[in-house]
């Protein structure tokens, strides 16, 4: 699990199913960061007793559904993503990517960050085993719709992306259908829409509509 931070401290499996956020540069204070990242390692600590694994995962859960909700109520922080133009731009970096790199499952764009949920897909020639797939991906992701979105909003030596995204490898089905749930449904959660059908910036993939 990689969460607020550059460092890569897990291995990223070739091939898994991933739920991926990453948001806008400084969407988020500082001190409300240095918070989550406190209240972190404090919830580790506690946890430490039990079964390491498991632990890991409750802490990320309970700390992402607090970095959710500061992303959400947060409006002193950019939204650009709610312009429809710069929300295109990167809608169409995600999908330029699928079934090269990825399939993609669903994504949904929000004014000032991005859920993304697919499947790492192998390369067919033989090469040296890439640890950290994901981090590429995004990588190059982010560069594409920072250099784009910039020249679109008229802004130059600016960030667009924070650095620090957060990655989860899924577990199984019911895990998926959860995950793709929550990705489509957060406009509905934060009084945009109604229907998530009537986002416009989101996306499910055919055979997972049933799961949202």
């Amino acid at each position: 699990m990689t969460f607020y931070r550059r460092n890569l401290p897990h291995l990223q499996p070739a091939g898994a199913e991933y739920f991926i956020t990453f948001r806008l540069a400084n969407s988020l204070p500082k001190k409300a960061i240095e918070r989550l990242k406190k209240e972190r390692e404090l919830l580790f600590n506690e946890y430490s007793q039990g079964d390491n694994d498991k632990s890991h995962r409750e802490v990320n859960r309970r700390i992402f559904k607090k970095y959710e909700e500061q992303l959400v109520k947060n409006n002193r922080g950019p939204t650009w993503l709610k312009d429809a133009p710069i929300a295109k731009i990167v809608e169409g970096a995600i999908h330029f990517r699928d079934n090269q790199e990825y399939e993609l499952y669903a994504y949904c764009i929000m004014p000032n960050h991005v859920h993304l949920v697919f499947k790492h897909l192998t390369n067919k020639v033989k090469q040296e085993p890439d640890e950290y797939p994901v981090t590429k991906i995004l990588a190059s992701l982010k560069k594409y719709t920072s250099k784009h979105c910039n020249i679109a909003l008229n802004r130059t030596g600016n960030a667009f992306w924070q650095d620090e995204s957060y990655d989860h490898v899924i577990r199984d089905t019911e895990e998926l259908r959860r995950i793709i749930f929550y990705t489509l449904h957060d406009p509905v959660k934060s009084g945009f829409v109604d229907d998530w059908q009537d986002w416009e910036h989101s996306y499910c993939k055919s055979e997972f509509r049933d799961l949202s």
